[in-house]
C-alpha cells in the first residue's frame, strides 16, 4: 500500500537507520536496519508489520484501544513499549486528553505507532529522531518528544489558567469557563498518564539490558529527571487549576451576597411607599379623603418617609 491510497489521517514512514534515506513504503525499503513511523493506524499496514517483523498482530492492534496503559513487555523474538502522550488540547472535539503510542523492536528495526502527531513545540526533535542511526539511540529520542510533549501542552494549561484567572476576577460569570472545566480534567488524565509513564521508565533502568538492547544508565537517568519535571509541573497546575475553581466559587458567592442585600434594601425602600398606598386604597373613611391635595400630600409624605432610609442605605452601603 502506498501512501496515496493511504487515508488521509494516516501516515507512513520508513526510514534506513544506518543511511537516513526514506523510503515510499515497505516493500521499496532494503533490507537493512529500519525506523518505521505511523501516525493513525489501519489494519492493512499492522498486518503487513506483523509479517514483516515478527511482532504479533494482537499486541500491534492494542494500539487501537485509545484506553491501552503504558508497559514495558519482553518477548522472544521483540520488546513493546506502550506510553501515553497528551493530545493537542486546542481541538475542541476530543474525548481524551492522552492517548497511547507503541514502541516495538526486535534489536535489529524499530517500529512507532501513534494514533495521532504528537503536539510538540521543538519540531527539531521529530528530525533528530530521523537522524538515529541505531535502535537505543531512537529509544532515547523517543522518550525526549514524549517528554516535550507533555512540557508543550502543559505550557497551554498554564497559558489557559492565567487567562481564565483574569476573566475570573473580571467577570461575575466568566465566559468559556467550561473549556476550564476540561482543562481540569485534561490536567488529571495528564498526570496520571506521567506517573504510569515514569513506571516503564523506571522498569526500563532496572531492567537496562533486555531483549537485544543493551541501554545506558546516564541516559535513562537524564530521562527519569525530566519526566520528573514534567509530573511536577502537572501537579503544580492541577494545583493552581483547583486554587482558580475555588477562587471563582469564593466570587460567585461574594457577588450572589452582594446582590441579595441590594435587592433586599430595594425592596425595603418599595415597601414604605407600598404600605402608604395600600392604606390610602382601603374602601373606608380616611384623613383628607375629600380634601383635592390628597394625592400630593401622600406622595410627599412617601418621599419624606423614604429619603432618610435610602441615606441611611446609601451609608451603609447596602445599596
Amino acid at each position: 500500500m502506498t501512501t496515496a491510497e493511504k487515508p488521509d489521517a494516516s501516515k507512513l514512514t520508513v526510514t534506513a537507520l544506518e543511511s537516513g534515506i526514506e523510503y515510499e513504503d515497505l516493500r521499496s525499503a532494503p533490507d537493512e536496519p529500519l525506523l518505521i513511523q505511523v501516525v493513525g493506524i489501519w489494519p492493512d499496514i499492522l498486518a503487513e508489520l506483523s509479517q514483516k517483523f515478527e511482532v504479533d498482530l494482537e499486541d500491534l492492534q492494542d494500539l487501537q484501544d485509545l484506553d491501552e496503559r503504558p508497559r514495558l513487555q519482553i518477548e522472544d523474538k521483540f520488546i513493546m513499549i506502550v506510553l501515553r502522550v497528551p493530545v493537542d488540547l486546542e481541538r475542541a472535539e476530543r474525548e481524551y486528553s492522552t492517548n497511547p503510542i507503541g514502541i516495538f523492536s526486535n534489536g535489529r528495526d524499530i517500529i512507532i505507532i501513534q494514533n495521532a502527531e504528537i503536539p510538540l513545540r521543538k519540531n527539531r526533535l521529530k528530525g533528530v529522531l530521523k537522524r538515529t542511526t541505531t535502535v537505543s539511540g531512537a529509544i532515547y529520542n523517543i522518550w525526549e518528544i514524549v517528554i516535550h510533549s507533555f512540557e508543550t501542552t502543559l505550557d497551554i494549561v498554564e497559558a489557559t489558567i492565567n487567562e481564565t484567572e483574569d476573566r475570573i476576577l473580571r467577570e461575575i460569570y466568566p465566559s468559556q469557563l467550561d473549556r476550564f472545566f476540561q482543562l481540569s480534567r485534561d490536567a488529571i488524565f495528564m498526570e496520571a498518564a506521567l506517573k504510569s509513564n515514569m513506571k516503564v521508565l523506571r522498569r526500563m533502568k532496572r531492567l537496562q539490558s533486555f531483549g537485544h538492547l543493551l541501554l545506558d544508565e546516564d541516559r535513562l537517568e537524564e530521562l527519569e529527571v525530566d519526566l520528573q519535571q514534567q509530573m511536577e509541573l502537572s501537579a503544580i497546575y492541577r494545583e493552581l487549576i483547583d486554587n482558580a475553581m475555588k477562587e471563582y466559587d469564593s466570587i460567585v458567592g461574594h457577588n450572589l451576597n452582594t446582590v441579595m442585600k441590594t435587592l433586599t434594601s430595594i425592596s425595603l425602600l418599595v415597601s414604605v411607599p407600598t404600605l402608604i398606598a395600600s392604606i390610602y386604597g382601603m374602601n373606608v373613611g380616611l384623613p383628607l379623603a375629600n380634601d383635592p391635595l390628597a394625592f400630593v400630600v401622600v406622595l410627599v409624605t412617601s418621599f419624606i418617609i423614604t429619603a432618610p432610609l435610602l441615606v441611611f442605605l446609601r451609608v451603609r452601603g447596602l445599596v
